[in-house]
């Protein structure tokens, strides 16, 4: 997920996110949006859950864009 987070918020937010179980991911960046966070949830209707009752109740959350991931097709790790 991208979220726009109003300047003043992005640290709270994102200390937020990092006590959410359902996120494993989560950084600052830059641009049009700046924060992202990966979730991992049970299924879509835990998503929607997650995202309209927690996620977009934070304080300077201004906007939310998701892309559900439809198939893993590589992962790193390290080599054995």
């Amino acid at each position: 997920m991208w979220l726009a987070v109003a300047p003043s918020r992005v640290a709270s937010v994102g200390n937020a996110l990092a006590r959410h179980e359902e996120i494993v991911f989560a950084a600052a960046t830059t641009g049009p949006t700046n924060l992202q966070a990966t979730a991992i949830c049970q299924d879509m209707p835990a998503f929607y859950r997650y995202v309209t009752e927690r996620l977009s109740q934070l304080d300077g959350v201004e906007r939310i864009e998701s892309a559900p991931v439809l198939k893993h097709v590589k992962q790193m790790g390290s080599i054995r």
